[in-house]
């Protein structure tokens, strides 16, 4: 297996340092497999953008011939990460300072490729969480706040979906019922 360089590391507000380029060194490329049985191509240098990944190529012995499952990421979901990390690859990886408070600007790339609905959205922020993706975890989450700021409880509901109180009190009694009495289902009253 080919030594595997160190991902890029730079604290919040750092300047972008520009990645150490070795012309002689060839690019390698890793297959990834989602849950879908999708086949993905992601460099090297784009793996070290997704934390989990890079580990898992350290730690596991995978190599450009073997195929990395991922059996909880979709494909469509695993397309638009690995389109972002390739996008940034080679940038510094920002380290957690939770002293710093977070100004998060999402740039105009980032914003054009979370142009998706909400559930996309969602399963966008929870693979990027579990391979630990950390800036597009920072800019999704960050696209999510700015949809509700300044919005009413109602809006949000609207926005994402969530029941009201009475809906949710109509869904649970139906529920009931059709538990105490499953040859009669669901009341139409």
């Amino acid at each position: 297996m080919a030594d595997e360089a160190e991902p890029l590391v730079a604290a919040l507000g750092a300047e972008p340092a520009a990645p150490a380029a070795d012309a002689a060194a060839p690019e390698i490329f890793y297959q990834i497999e989602s849950k879908d049985n999708k086949i993905f191509r992601f460099s090297e240098l784009a793996i070290q953008q997704a934390d989990t990944l890079n580990i898992m190529v350290q730690t596991m012995g995978y190599d450009a011939k073997g195929i990395i499952p991922l059996e909880n990421i979709d494909g469509d979901t695993l397309n638009l990460v690995f389109k972002w990390c390739e996008h940034h690859a080679g940038e510094p990886i920002p380290e957690d300072d939770e002293d710093v408070p977070q100004n998060v600007v999402i740039p105009p790339w980032d914003e054009e490729l979370m142009e998706i609905d909400n559930k996309q959205l969602f399963n966008l922020i929870c693979a990027a969480n579990y391979l630990n993706v950390k800036q597009l975890l920072n800019v999704a989450c960050k696209k999510v706040a700015n949809m509700v700021t300044g919005r009413t409880p109602e809006e949000m509901r609207i926005i994402f979906g969530i029941p009201s109180d009475e809906e949710d009190e109509a869904a649970t009694a139906a529920a009931k019922a059709a538990r105490e009495d499953p040859q009669e289902g669901p009341s139409n009253a």
